[in-house]
């Protein structure tokens, strides 16, 4: 409780009464007595507000508030794909049959029957979120014995697993809906439909980039940011399925670009000069994907960072691809630093 506002309020109520509220008097421990409920109450409206607005709600409180836009909370998906079971010709293969990975579940969700030795089935994970996710050949074994089953094993990967969106990942998104609504089908429409699928991280739609009745996506994904043919079809598919207008969709990924830095420095005696480049390659590069899609990155920006680093003590005469200018970036161009030469200050 906050005892300089009960004193405010205590001293402010004292000021209209004319009779005896000195400290110690009954008058004065009623008016304390009143204050304390008026700054708990005050307190209550405070906090009962920051429950009403998105940018301060948290929990069930915003998804409510979310619910007045038209969006919810996006659950957590199981990680789907197939794996492949070697067993005795006949045997069927029942429906909720639990094949595991060393450290997941996965349930089979149909029915088939082994052919020719084996058979081909689909799972999902029992538990939703990016933890399903596996790479191939870690499901090795059954839950419990089967009769007929001998092996199991997934020749692909088993993906599209995605948590339940957090508190931050709802209001970004929300906020992004108020500011830039996506409407009859404009660019931020389909950034938004591209995100539906599970895999993708960042998207830019660039209209008319063939001429009219084009449009083009950049897309780069959660666990790297080059975009695979699989899941640039799943957002073709998703949007082509949807449109109502007949438009040319192309869908890329980002292609790296590879930048080259040049300057003079005074490092940090606690660092190696390999260790400083390391350090500077690793905040350069988290900056540059952050701020993948915008058009040009300034000069001191790069600087500030470098500057920012622990291993650098003074920065001078800095080049960026041998030249000290800005960084003007192409739309599909994700800049990452290559190479570092660190010299003497002269």
């Amino acid at each position: 409780m906050d005892s300089e506002k009960i004193n405010e309020i205590t001293e402010r109520m004292a000021s209209r009464i004319s009779f005896n509220t000195e400290i110690g008097s009954f008058a004065r421990d009623i008016l304390r007595a009143v204050a304390v409920e008026m700054a708990m109450e005050e307190n209550l409206y405070s906090d009962d507000l920051n429950t009403r607005f998105i940018d301060t709600a948290t929990g069930i409180d915003l998804d409510m508030c979310v619910r007045d836009k038209g969006k919810q909370r996006i659950e957590a998906i199981s990680a789907t794909g197939e794996v492949k079971i070697i067993g005795a010709n006949g045997t069927v293969i029942k429906k909720g049959t639990i094949v595991t990975s060393s450290s997941n579940e996965y349930r089979i969700i149909e029915e088939k029957e082994i052919v020719n030795v084996s058979t081909f089935v689909k799972v999902e994970a029992v538990q939703a979120g990016e933890k399903g996710n596996c790479e191939v050949g870690e499901i090795t074994k059954f839950k419990e014995d089967y009769i007929g089953l001998t092996s199991v094993t997934n020749l692909t990967k088993i993906s599209g697993g995605r948590n339940q969106e957090t508190d931050d990942e709802l209001k970004a998104r929300v906020s992004r809906y108020i500011q830039y609504p996506p409407i009859s089908w404009n660019q931020y429409y389909f950034e938004d439909k591209a995100k539906e699928i599970a895999e993708v991280d960042k998207v830019k739609c660039i209209p008319c980039w063939n001429g009219r009745g084009t449009v083009r996506l950049i897309v780069t994904e959660k666990t790297n940011p080059i975009a695979t043919e699989e899941v640039k079809n799943k957002i073709k598919n998703l949007i082509d399925n949807e449109i109502i207008s007949d438009i040319n969709l192309t869908v890329d990924s980002v292609v790296i670009n590879d930048m080259a830095l040049d300057f003079e420095a005074e490092l940090n005696t606690d660092y190696l000069e390999s260790e400083a480049k390391e350090e500077i390659k690793a905040a350069l590069n988290e900056f540059l994907f952050k701020n993948i899609f915008k058009e040009r990155i300034l000069y001191f920006e790069i600087a500030s960072i470098i500057n920012n680093c622990k291993s650098i003590e003074k920065l001078s005469d800095l080049k960026i691809n041998g030249i000290k200018d800005d960084l003007v970036i192409e739309p599909d161009k994700l800049c990452r630093v290559n190479t570092i030469t660190i010299g003497g200050i002269s």
